[in-house]
């Protein structure tokens, strides 16, 4: 069998509200050459995270194919997995909902099964339930993603005769995202793990909190689907997660005194926290590099090395080449 590359983007996820619900596909991808070979796992990493990562099968990409091909019975024999990734680790940018679906698809590589979308995210779904995460690194573009508990509260526990809740699927439906809305991050030289960050939030949150967010979730679709950018501002605003997670960093809290400040940067639409941090997020219809610096230097300010950049909304997703 000849080499496949498999090419997945990273994501982004809440966009400020939309807490657990909205994801967009970056242009920051984790790349896969797979060769197949007699027996045995092989992961040579490079790029992000290069030296943090496993090389043998205990790799998440390695685990998640092999798990696939359990629950399909199917046998991989073994495999090279030449890996660059351009996706920071620990940084609210989807490293590991990239390396699932990639993990997937390496299986999908080396046996030509290819899996329908409700069967992909479902094996997806056994390693985390972020499919704002999972979805924009498999469709592409900006999805609205929903984890369905078919049968229950405790859906999620799995079914421990065969390691994936039959039960536990994901809807998936992808938007168009507008050319005239460009995307800004700035990536702080800091690690947050998502447990971590979610651990902050509280259990229970005030039913005008609730209401606050479902208004601008829903305002943050139709701003997007009528042109109207303006509005941007007011639907990234959120009272379910950013106010919890931004007192654990000066970093956070700082870029977000942005969106207070957006008359000194013209074309500044909002800021908000890529998924659980420490990534800030910033939409704008133009002058990105002054936003770009402005986000850095904030950042900086805090005694944390930052790097800023203007990325683009990948709208293909998932490749296998």
């Amino acid at each position: 069998m000849s080499s496949t590359e498999i090419i997945v983007p990273c994501s982004t996820s809440n966009l400020g509200a939309s807490f657990d619900t909205c994801g967009l596909a970056l242009s920051l991808y984790l790349r896969v050459r797979v060769e197949p070979q007699p027996r045995g796992y092989e992961v040579s990493p490079t790029g992000e995270g290069a030296d943090l990562v496993p090389r043998d099968g205990s790799n998440l990409i390695v685990q998640v194919a092999r798990f696939v091909a359990e629950q399909r019975g199917r046998e991989l024999s073994g495999a090279r997995l030449h890996v660059h990734s351009e996706i920071p680790l620990a940084r609210g940018l989807g490293s590991s909902s990239s390396a699932i679906i990639a993990g997937i698809s390496v299986y999908e590589a080396l046996t030509g099964d290819r899996l329908s979308e409700s069967e992909f995210f479902r094996y997806a779904l056994h390693y985390e339930n972020h499919g704002d995460n999972l979805a924009p690194c498999y469709l592409g573009g900006m999805v609205l993603a929903c984890v369905v508990h078919e049968t229950g509260s405790h859906a999620a526990e799995g079914d421990a005769s065969t390691g994936v809740d039959e039960r536990l699927s994901l809807i998936a439906v992808k938007r168009p995202w507008p050319a005239a809305v460009k995307v800004v991050i700035a990536i702080p030289e800091l690690e947050m793990e998502t447990a971590k960050m979610r651990a902050a939030l509280p259990k229970q949150v005030p039913l005008a909190d609730a209401i606050f967010n479902m208004q601008r979730t829903a305002l943050l679709q139709a701003a997007l689907a009528e042109g109207r950018f303006d509005l941007l501002t007011e639907a990234l605003r959120d009272r379910l997660h950013q106010p919890y997670r931004a007192p654990l960093s000066p970093v956070l809290s700082e870029a977000l005194k942005l969106n207070d400040e957006r008359a000194s940067l013209p074309g500044l639409l909002g800021v908000a926290i890529s998924g659980a941090g420490s990534t800030m997020l910033a939409f704008a219809t133009g002058n990105c590099e002054a936003i770009a610096g402005a986000l850095r230097q904030r950042i900086e300010d805090c005694g944390v090395r930052a790097r800023a950049l203007e990325v683009q909304v990948d709208n293909d997703g998932r490749q296998i080449n």
